[in-house]
């Protein structure tokens, strides 16, 4: 069981796979960088918690739906899974940097 004081918190785009200015739109379009999911499961394996937590502004803006993220974080998941590690929570805000939400 992983220790509650050994968190890493990884942002998505960018980190974990390959960003886009014209937003990751679909699972076709979501590109993992290989050693990221490797590092995710060394991580993992090592006792750390790892969690995600990524900006999705493409659902306000309508350029994809909930639905389309998770089946995104599902196959990160699986990847991860694996690879014998396991992603512990993925937190992401669907709201536009504008919004004035609290979880962006």
């Amino acid at each position: 069981m992983p220790s509650p004081d050994r968190l890493v918190i990884l942002d998505r785009d960018g980190v974990i796979n390959l960003d886009s200015d014209d937003y990751v739109k679909s699972l076709a379009e979501w590109i993992p960088y290989p050693a990221a999911i490797q590092s995710i499961a060394k991580l993992s394996q090592a006792g750390w918690t790892v969690a995600v937590a990524t900006n999705q502004s493409g659902i306000a803006r309508g350029y994809y739906d909930e639905a389309t993220l998770n089946s995104i974080h599902d196959e990160l998941r699986r990847l991860v899974a694996e690879a014998g590690g396991k992603v512990a929570h993925i937190a992401w805000c669907p709201h536009g940097p504008d919004d004035g939400c609290d979880c962006r």
